[in-house]
């Protein structure tokens, strides 16, 4: 049991610096591929989702629906903000 949560753990550790590096050099189609290769370790390594029974299958499924909504919607923010510039205005009494 011990030995199978290290593996885990040592190659989202290996993930996380190739993910580290990719980002520094600049490549970021492979920060997303390792980004992903890291949510697969999880879901599949720790959660062991493909032995779950089917309701917590579901229940996963739905989370990451909604997590997708909920960054759609975050990343949406910057894009629809406006600038709008503020003149310095003296005020005196």
């Amino acid at each position: 049991m011990m030995t199978r949560i290290a593996i885990y753990w040592g190659m989202l550790v290996l993930l996380l610096v190739a993910e580290l590096a990719a980002a520094r050099a600049g490549i970021g189609i492979a920060v997303s591929v390792l980004a992903i290769l890291m949510v697969l370790v999880i879901v599949l390594g720790f959660m062991q989702i493909l032995h779950a029974p089917k309701l917590a299958i579901i229940f996963a499924l739905g989370g990451l629906f909604w997590l997708t909504i909920l960054l759609a919607l975050g990343s949406l923010d910057s894009f629809t903000r406006t600038t709008v510039l503020v003149h310095d205005v003296n005020i005196t009494g």
